[in-house]
């Protein structure tokens, strides 16, 4: 735990949520809103290595959330930062909750009738796959897919099946995730497991209480953080439990790790920060709790900043200490989450909005606007961002569509 944690711990009562000396900018106020910094140069000197940290940190949106600790942050320091013209779109269902992964050169979208897998150069549909309903996990080549019986492994570049497993306990099947990308994570019912990437074969399963939430979140060194319906969060490792909280509420959406802390939302309107005790305890403590609205589609997380969309407002949260900094009002839509890339907050509502979270380098100051850019509906499903390119489901000519943004 950091020491400003420590401290925090020390001199708040757990549970309570902080507001004072918070600024608030909303889309039309009356005042002048603050200018953006100079975006950095695109690119950065070294991405870090998948093996060595969390998978998919170097840029690529290989699972939910970008990344195995679900972050929505990506590591290329590439990103459309000055405005958008678009690339291409495809015609998809307006149904469905799931932003697109992209990895590789292909964008995976699932619909109401499975998934589909785009080029990312054209927007050619290369594939599809049926009876797939939650996002893939993309593994050196590999598409580890969830279906109603269990989990199967498609060749990325053909759909091919590689391995099938079923799997047995009572309840729904989670979206695949990984830890450090060399196992994958699934949960079915009140289970979870650990499978082999090479043939599915599995390495450890633990029962917890209620039904496993989707999309697990890696929390270092200490395992991996998982959420169920019954409003208990563990962390395990190898099966076993390293830290477990019971929350006041049910979660609503997926965890986020970073560093000692995991950040998980809740349907009471609340998000909580929770930390992984360096002690040995085995019950946690909880660092803060901060109102963030009914976030259901993912957190963001970075540079000390907690980001989260819920209805027509964004809200930027101090990770520390889980002070509101700013809020802003993107449009109504339940189906947008922010990601941070190359400074700059994008995210969906009446249009997509590319924000600099701290014009002045205090985050208490933002947002400031660097560019916003309209369709003829919302923006809903993502944004995600891949090698530069944002890609988003909006309304375009009275039809949804799968656009890449450039």
């Amino acid at each position: 735990m950091t020491p400003s944690r420590r401290a925090f711990l020390s001199a708040v009562a757990p549970g309570s949520a902080l507001f004072a000396g918070c600024s608030q900018f909303t889309s039309g106020d009356a005042d002048e809103p603050p200018e953006p910094r100079e975006p950095p140069a695109a690119g950065v000197d070294g991405e870090p290595d998948p093996s060595n940290s969390v998978h998919g940190a170097n840029g690529s949106w290989s699972s939910f959330g970008c990344n195995a600790a679900n972050t929505r942050a990506v590591g290329d320091g590439e990103a459309p930062v000055g405005g958008v013209s678009e690339r291409w779109r495809v015609e998809v269902a307006e149904l469905g909750f799931y932003e697109p992964i992209v990895a590789d050169g292909r964008v995976y979208v699932v619909e109401n009738r499975g998934l589909r897998v785009f080029d990312v150069g054209d927007g050619t549909e290369l594939w599809t796959a049926e009876d797939v309903w939650k996002p893939p996990l993309l593994l050196e080549g590999t598409a580890y897919v969830s279906t109603h019986e269990g989990v199967s492994a498609l060749e990325a570049e053909t759909g091919d099946e590689i391995w099938s497993r079923e799997l047995d306990a009572p309840g729904s099947v989670t979206a695949p995730a990984t830890i450090r990308g060399h196992g994958v994570l699934c949960g079915v019912g009140e289970r979870i497991l650990e499978l082999d990437p090479e043939d599915g074969s599995e390495r450890w399963r633990r029962d917890l209480l209620g039904q496993v939430l989707d999309h697990p979140a890696y929390a270092g060194p200490r395992g991996v953080a998982v959420a169920t319906e019954a409003g208990m969060v563990y962390v395990l490792y190898d099966g076993i439990a390293h830290a477990r909280w019971e929350l006041p509420a049910r979660p609503r959406g997926s965890p986020t790790a970073d560093k000692d802390v995991v950040y998980i939302p809740c349907h009471d309107g609340e998000t909580y920060a929770l930390s992984v005790d360096d002690t040995g305890n085995t019950v946690s403590e909880t660092v803060w709790s901060a109102e963030t609205g009914q976030v259901s589609t993912g957190l963001a997380v970075t540079d000390g900043l907690v980001l989260a969309a819920a209805g027509s407002t964004l809200r930027a949260i101090d990770a520390d200490s889980g002070t509101q900094r700013w809020t802003f009002g993107i449009g109504d839509t339940n189906r947008t989450a922010p990601v941070v890339g190359r400074e700059t907050v994008f995210v969906g509502g009446d249009r997509l909005w590319a924000l600099d979270p701290a014009p002045t380098g205090d985050p208490s100051d933002g947002p400031a606007i660097r560019f916003e850019h309209e369709f003829d509906g919302h923006v809903g499903r993502g944004p995600v961002l891949d090698d530069g390119v944002c890609y988003v489901v909006a309304e375009v000519d009275d039809e949804f569509s799968l656009l890449a943004l450039e």
